[in-house]
């Protein structure tokens, strides 16, 4: 029993040993925690990326031990999110990512991974796109511009293929209006924020979609709640008349669209509802992507870029808000835009009685 207990003893060291040393040859970073947030163990890419010193910082604070501001109120939180873009101590060209894993009681796994080159090429991408939309604006605009200059019913020959150049080229025009100001939202960290009127914005996005409609739809708006919003009143409306437009865009001739703000002490949520043909629901999860398509044929049937609700998410999501999506199939479908209490104004006068 003793020789027995002796190899077993042997053979769980081993796995220890062997255990330690594929951490500690980890390109990532992985700090054991205990109890207090105290510092366990560490492997070799810790040192380098955190600071950290063998046998220094053996029992030491994380937050003591690894000066990254606002760590220990993230891992107080139990480090539900995960802190991206966090810049490393020490060297502030490198930018981490920090992900805590719990894996018992009171003890937990830390995951730092260097994300500096895939920030790097994140906005190589987002200059490209922005670089290649200015330049394409220019020479769009006049091409466009002659194109409006010819009078196709003076050319009868060739008034179907006028026709479709202008089309082609306005919607080309639009493709690069959305990119421009999806790079613009790309770059910013915050918007300037001020009160967002809801009454005249919901008045403004019903004539809107009776405008695009043209008599083909139903529409309808109502406001339930007395709040408006505070944040980017232009980027708000460009947020909301997506939605609109695609509502009148995607639904069938005597369909129905109805717009409504609502509100409470708790939240609040512009929702925008259609009776058009519903959204499969393996689609729902991509419907943000930049152009992505449900159906290919019927975006560009209808003109759209697909690049709306990639325009829509960025704008919530730099309002701390986010978009919920509902549809069935031959149904229809309702977008929501669903903001916190803290964006939530009371409005500067009395709300008229209806």
């Amino acid at each position: 029993m003793k020789k027995q207990t002796t190899r077993r003893r042997a053979q769980l060291f081993g796995l220890l040993r062997a255990f330690r040393d594929a951490a500690g040859a980890l390109p990532d970073a992985l700090v054991a925690i205990g109890d207090e947030q105290r510092i366990r163990w560490f492997n070799t890419a810790a040192g380098s990326m955190l600071g950290l010193d063998y046998p220094r910082d053996l029992d030491a604070r994380l937050d003591e031990a690894v000066s990254i501001p606002g760590l220990g109120a993230w891992m107080a939180t139990g480090g539900i999110d995960t802190l991206t873009d966090v810049t490393a101590p020490g060297d502030p060209e490198q930018h981490l990512s920090l992900r805590l894993i719990p894996y018992a009681d009171g003890h937990a796994l830390l995951l730092v991974r260097d994300v500096s080159q895939i920030l790097r090429l994140e906005k190589m991408r987002r200059d490209f796109v922005a670089n290649v939309s200015h330049e394409l604006r220019t020479p769009l605009t006049v091409v466009h511009g002659y194109l409006d200059l010819i009078e196709p019913e003076q050319i009868p020959e060739f008034e179907s293929i006028i026709r479709e150049l202008r089309s082609q080229s306005r919607r080309m025009t639009q493709i690069v209006e959305d990119l421009l100001t999806l790079s613009r939202l790309d770059a910013e960290d915050e918007l300037p924020k001020s009160r967002v009127a809801i009454r005249p914005l919901v008045t403004t996005l019903h004539r809107d979609a009776e405008g695009l409609s043209r008599g083909r739809h139903t529409i309808s708006s109502s406001i339930e709640g007395i709040h408006d919003l505070q944040g980017s009143s232009r980027d708000l409306y460009s947020a909301f008349s997506n939605l609109v437009s695609n509502a009148v865009r995607y639904t069938p001739v005597g369909g129905r669209i109805h717009i409504v703000w609502s509100s409470s002490e708790l939240g609040a949520r512009l929702s925008v509802t259609d009776t058009g043909h519903g959204i499969s629901p393996q689609h729902l999860p991509r419907l943000t992507e930049r152009f992505y398509r449900v159906s290919t044929s019927r975006s560009r049937e209808t003109g759209g870029t697909g690049l709306g609700l990639s325009i829509v998410k960025h704008v919530l999501q730099l309002h701390d808000a986010h978009l919920e999506i509902k549809s069935e199939v031959g149904v229809g479908s309702t977008f929501s835009c669903v903001f916190g209490a803290e964006h939530l104004l009371s409005p500067e006068f009395p709300a008229e009685e209806s």
